[in-house]
């Protein structure tokens, strides 16, 4: 089975490239199910409706680096837009993920002693789409 790692993920958003400092991306695809069960059934049964879906982005920032402001600037919550990631890179026919996005909520965590380290979390507002880097 092939396997990789996540050191060549590459994640955009609104155009802007925001995984140059990241450490983990996390994301969730759904469905809502309606119970369809009625009557004489034995077990219940369900009908799929509407997809749902998330993302959340860890990262490190950093002081002074203009990849971290960008980072920053473009992911004020409310921001709509294009969120893309590539898990293996941008490399023709590697997989490419892309949906219409809202940030919904992005904090820091300044410790005395340690790098400071933030979260970016993406509502879905959309289907994702599944395809490959041309």
């Amino acid at each position: 089975m092939a396997q990789y790692t996540g050191s060549a993920l590459v994640v955009q958003f609104k155009g802007t490239v925001i995984s140059t400092r990241y450490r983990s991306l996390k994301t969730k695809e759904e469905i809502d199910l309606e119970d369809q069960s009625a009557g004489n059934d034995v077990a219940k049964t369900y009908l799929a409706t509407l997809e749902d879906g998330d993302a959340a982005l860890d990262f490190l920032d950093v002081a002074g680096g203009t990849a971290a402001t960008a980072l920053w600037n473009v992911s004020d919550k409310g921001a709509e837009g294009t969120l893309e990631w590539g898990n293996e890179g941008t490399t023709t026919g590697k997989p490419r993920h892309y949906v219409n996005a809202i940030v919904k909520d992005r904090e820091k965590t300044e410790d005395y002693d340690k790098p400071v380290e933030g979260t970016i979390t993406f509502q879905f507002s959309g289907v994702v789409t599944d395809s490959s880097y041309t």
